[in-house]
């Protein structure tokens, strides 16, 4: 039995989502010292099971959310969406569990989920609808940015819960930033495929401070859900570099594909009597 971790920790929040007392959320990071893989929540191999399980506690116990209602998905960095009812608590929480399946966006509007995302230089999005109300969480690489997961997760609450996208808000958490995400042209072609009907606006995304073009997640994930429907000011974006910021972020990039994973959380309080 691996004993839990003793070290205090205070998970990233937004303050546009705290701002609502029904919506609990966190992004875990790496802590020095914490575990044998420094807080790594992923059961990915190399990784150790045991250990990541007991840092899923450890965070859901400091965000407020029960950790054996977690669910997860298989992230393939596509721009499926599922939505996950009151059957699926526990899909994907332990490693002996099975998670619900393909897709890159989870939503939910059952009070007590624990929508679960994994990252490592790929960007986490965490949506609230406050009306219904509903959640969301994104996994959005990009692959799945380019294919327009964030769109999609938008349509998916709009026609599974009635969601006005202009009601929604947006928590974009710490990705590997333009600075540091250098690309082939494929990747910039495929984005500019994706948003030629905005034109010159979809450059917002690239730059080429070097020989080779650099991608944008976080200012193109903005721009799609802006396009979606989203009012700016529902949008918050952390613009923390993971990759500049290895010391405090896992980087698939900065540190090799055996790196921890660190986890983008969300769910509704459970309603009291």
């Amino acid at each position: 039995m691996i004993p839990a971790p003793t070290l205090a920790v205070t998970p990233v929040r937004s303050a546009l989502l705290d701002a609502f007392s029904n919506v609990r959320h966190g992004l875990t990071y790496r802590v020095p010292g914490m575990g044998a893989a420094e807080g790594n929540i992923g059961y990915g191999a190399p990784r150790d099971h045991e250990a990541a399980w007991v840092m899923r506690q450890h965070w859901c116990t400091v965000i407020g959310l029960d950790p054996h209602r977690i669910v997860t998905m298989s992230q393939v960095h596509g721009a499926e969406v599922r939505q996950v009812t009151a059957l699926d608590a526990g899909r994907g929480a332990t490693p002996d569990s099975d998670s619900v399946g393909r897709a890159d966006a989870l939503i939910t509007d059952v009070p007590g989920i624990a929508l679960l995302t994994l990252h490592a230089d790929c960007l986490p999005i965490l949506l609230v609808d406050p009306a219904r109300p509903a959640v969301a969480a994104i996994h959005a690489g990009w692959r799945g940015t380019v294919a327009g997961v964030a769109t999609a997760a938008v349509t998916a609450m709009r026609e599974a819960f009635g969601s006005d996208p202009r009601e929604l808000r947006a928590y974009l958490g710490a990705a590997i930033g333009g600075c540091c995400n250098e690309v082939g042209p494929e990747v910039t072609a495929a984005w500019r495929d994706h948003m030629r009907h905005l034109g010159p606006l979809a450059e917002v995304a690239v730059s080429q401070p070097g020989i080779k073009e650099h991608f944008d997640g976080p200012s193109a994930n903005a721009l799609l859900l802006q396009h979606a429907g989203l009012i700016p000011e529902h949008i918050d974006i952390d613009w923390t570099c993971t990759r500049c910021r290895g010391d405090r972020w896992f980087s698939h990039r900065g540190q090799g594909p055996t790196t921890g994973r660190e986890g983008a959380f969300i769910g509704l309080a459970e309603e009291r009597d």
